[in-house]
């Protein structure tokens, strides 16, 4: 094979990585608390849930997942929402809620922010939440400026049908 046309074959590869795979569906989840820096999430580290529902929508590489249920409306009472919003490359989801929720302690003001990276394999999907607060950087704030808790998950969407 001549030397353009391989690489041109190693071109048409890279770029390949990118296009979106499809992601859209009703994903059941299973998550563990991994990290619990800030206590965002008010639950101790190794603590699991199961049957958590998200519904994630696909526009070409546009993604929004809204978190069903009970933890839905837990998420939408701490950040001001229950739905992530991002993108997907390739099997790669990186999706963010930028929480409007205020809060105060002394002078110290913040809202807390959360940002879901995943792959997804198949009907598969694994990553991690990680939320953070966003503050005012006073002194009153504390470690809030630099904690984080995160949350692993999996989950499974029910297999589609080809056309």
């Amino acid at each position: 094979m001549g030397r353009l046309a391989r690489t041109l074959v190693l071109f048409v590869c890279a770029c390949g990585s990118d296009t979106p795979a499809d992601v859209a569906g009703t994903y059941t989840l299973s998550l563990t608390v991994q990290k619990n820096e800030c206590g965002i999430l008010g639950n101790a580290v190794g603590e699991s849930s199961s049957g958590v529902g998200l519904v994630a929508a696909q526009n070409g590489s546009q993604v929004d997942a809204q978190v069903q249920g009970v933890a839905g409306l837990a998420l939408a009472l701490v950040m001001g929402s229950d739905t992530f919003k991002g993108t997907v490359a390739g099997n790669a989801l990186d999706l963010s809620i930028s929480g409007t929720m205020p809060g105060s302690n002394g002078t110290c003001a913040y809202t807390r922010d959360a940002r879901l990276a995943a792959t997804v394999s198949g009907d598969v999907i694994q990553g991690s939440v990680t939320y953070r607060y966003v503050t005012n950087k006073t002194a009153d704030c504390g470690t809030r400026d630099t904690c984080q808790d995160v949350q692993i998950f999996n989950g499974t969407r029910p297999p589609k049908v080809s056309p």
